[in-house]
């Protein structure tokens, strides 16, 4: 985790809110990287699936640091995987995730 000197528009958004958590894929070394840009009070989530790792509900990494942390989610999923994700605001504490936040889910491809 490290801090940024402002905020991060990333690729992907948390929705209806200006921004205020974002994510972007970094494909040498499937890297996901989550940033909170807001001073909300809110943590901001990832949520994923992975084609190599199965399971009924999706995989969560908390950034939860505070304003303008970056988190670095080392994915090292085989070249022949995916993953689909999302990013949302969040309350740590109680890993409730706010639904109404979340962006659309993307698809990327490791290879």
């Amino acid at each position: 985790m490290t801090y940024t000197s402002g905020p991060h528009t990333g690729d992907k958004c948390t929705w209806a809110n200006s921004c205020a958590g974002s994510a972007s894929s970094v494909h040498d070394g499937d890297h996901l990287l989550v940033w909170d840009n807001s001073g909300d009070e809110h943590s901001v989530v990832l949520e994923y699936e992975r084609s190599d790792v199965g399971g009924s509900d999706y995989t969560r990494d908390w950034n939860h640091y505070g304003k303008y942390a970056k988190l670095d989610v080392n994915m090292n999923i085989p070249e022949d995987g995916w993953i689909t994700y999302r990013v949302c605001l969040g309350e740590y504490g109680s890993r409730q995730v706010l639904r109404d936040t979340c962006s659309s889910f993307f698809w990327e491809s490791a290879g």
